[in-house]
């Protein structure tokens, strides 16, 4: 959950999820739809999807114990370089490192390396370096915790805290003056404005007509019906009666969308593939954020 994702949003998320799947067990036997539920709203959902995948590896190779080889973990469905040297280091003691935004940016200080923040060249070499320090370690496990904490608390991206670090003395960056400015600064990348019209489309119940839809991003989700788009699956309906809500702002990836939410009213029958859903019952369907957001427009709106 934290990959990608700020501590205090995962937060909300992390104890309500480990309630319901208490053990790998009971992740592996739960239905995709299920923990994508229980996931709606952090985004990047294909964290989700290769977290149910790796749960049933792990039942049916595994017996259900998570193993301590870093062999073995990264031939588990959603566990790459980064989650399995966490696993094995943090959970096992083995001596393999760990590389996040934070490591990457003290390796790129400690040893003055020229490349950008976030660039695989910094990647790499922040990789190398850490390997050699997990190799040389008697305790990986504070080694790494205190790397990711020395990143996040102390050798911040801005104004670092050069003068309480405890590598001070052995950091290239500090002794040539270049702690600000190292690692270099990433190429930033345009982001895209998209405006998306948003139906809400109700049965006389009270439910409100949504799609599971099959795109790239948030594929299995249930979406409301919506105008063109490249970012998401188009869904042509018969509308008619549109009667606009309001609007807000979405982020999506490197999208910045306004989406204009419509009442209306269909001029026919949907058709296949679209289900009626009782907004009250929004928890336990899986949606991305945005859709909660247009239901309490709504509801805000007097809908």
């Amino acid at each position: 959950m934290l990959q990608q994702t700020r501590m205090e949003v995962v937060l909300r998320y992390f104890a309500r999820f480990v309630r319901r799947f208490p053990g790998v067990s009971a992740l592996a036997a739960a239905s995709d739809e299920e923990v994508l539920a229980a996931w709606s709203g952090l985004g990047y959902y294909r964290r989700a999807r290769m977290l149910v995948a790796g749960a049933r590896e792990v039942v049916a190779r595994f017996g259900g114990t998570i193993p301590g080889d870093l062999t073995a973990l990264l031939s588990i469905p959603g566990i790459g370089r980064y989650t399995a040297g966490a696993i094995a280091s943090i959970a096992f003691r083995e001596r393999t490192p760990i590389v996040d935004g934070n490591v990457a940016r003290v390796m790129a200080r400690l040893h003055a390396i020229e490349a950008a923040a976030g660039s695989p060249a910094l990647m790499r070499a922040a990789w190398s370096e850490a390997e050699l320090l997990a190799r040389a370690s008697s305790d990986p496990r504070s080694l790494n915790q205190g790397l990711m904490e020395l990143g996040a608390l102390v050798c911040t991206p801005q104004r670092p805290a050069c003068g309480t670090c405890p590598l001070r003395r052995r950091c290239a960056a500090h002794r040539s003056g270049r702690a600000e400015t190292l690692p270099l600064p990433k190429e930033k990348r345009t982001a895209r404005r998209l405006t998306i019209p948003l139906y809400l489309i109700e049965d006389g119940r009270g439910r409100l007509l949504m799609r599971r839809e099959a795109g790239a991003l948030m594929h299995a989700m249930f979406h409301l019906p919506h105008g063109t788009t490249d970012l998401l699956p188009s869904s042509i309906l018969p509308v008619i009666a549109r009667e606009l809500v309001g609007s807000f702002r979405h982020t999506i990836t490197t999208r910045q969308v306004t989406f204009m939410v419509h009442r209306a009213k269909l001029a026919d029958s949907p058709g296949d593939g679209y289900a009626w859903i009782d907004p009250g019952a929004l928890a336990d369907v899986p949606h991305p954020s945005y859709v909660a957001k247009a239901v309490k427009l709504s509801s805000c709106a007097g809908g």
